[in-house]
């Protein structure tokens, strides 16, 4: 690999990870511990609104699986059933790795997404929702990240700076609307199998099907996709 581009961030939900219907591990998790999917659709209204934060979207969730005594366990179980890495993910990120190129990741999953499916994967940074459980399993407490939605365009500039790379060396690989700003804030911003328009033409690059290490063309050719 000769790219001139030497720090590449992923999202997770629908990039690292996929699920047949397109849906992240919030709505999976969601759709079987709570009500179905009418909380996340009522969720998301309420954010895009601007009557509740992210933190505060993040902690109703987890707050509402604490309440029904969820436990990790139950949790990896739901993510296993429903959820497959994406074809090609692991070899992407060691192939970028090999070459020195600094891979980070963010998103707004949760971590045990990475850590129950793709456990073996190395990265330089994760920014990520974190939850943490005691002996028996039981949600013990969490964090938001603050890097989702318009925190992910800080993001990617806090990492270019502390790995002195500058921003138009950069690469942000993302699917969906949270990703709008960072695609756009990018060096090259490539939208894998886009949910939207909105996406598309957010981004320098498109690969609409097939796996992950289509990517690694598209780093090594510029913007072609």
């Amino acid at each position: 690999m000769t790219s001139a581009y030497r720090l590449v961030a992923f999202d997770v939900d629908g990039t690292l990870v996929h699920h047949p219907d397109g849906k992240t591990v919030w709505q999976v998790l969601n759709r079987r511990f709570l009500d179905g999917d009418a909380i996340n659709g009522r969720r998301f209204e309420m954010f895009r609104a601007g009557r509740i934060s992210y933190p505060q979207w993040v902690a109703l969730d987890v707050g509402d699986w604490i309440a029904r005594d969820v436990r990790r366990a139950q949790l990896e179980e739901v993510i296993r059933a429903e959820l497959r890495a994406m074809p090609g993910a692991a070899e992407t990120v060691a192939a970028l790795r090999r070459h020195g190129v600094r891979v980070a990741v963010i998103s707004g999953t949760i971590d045990l997404t990475l850590s129950t499916l793709l456990p073996d994967l190395e990265f330089d940074r994760v920014y990520t929702n974190r939850i943490w459980f005691d002996d028996q399993g039981r949600i013990a407490g969490w964090q938001a990240t603050p890097y989702d939605v318009t925190g992910k365009p800080e993001a990617l500039r806090a990492l270019a700076r502390e790995f002195g790379v500058p921003l138009e060396r950069t690469v942000y690989v993302g699917d969906a609307w949270n990703d709008l700003g960072v695609l756009r804030e990018a060096g090259l911003g490539i939208a894998f199998h886009p949910k939207g328009d909105d996406v598309r033409q957010a981004a320098d690059a498109v690969i609409e099907d097939g796996p992950l290490t289509r990517v690694l063309d598209v780093i090594e050719g510029g913007h072609d996709a």
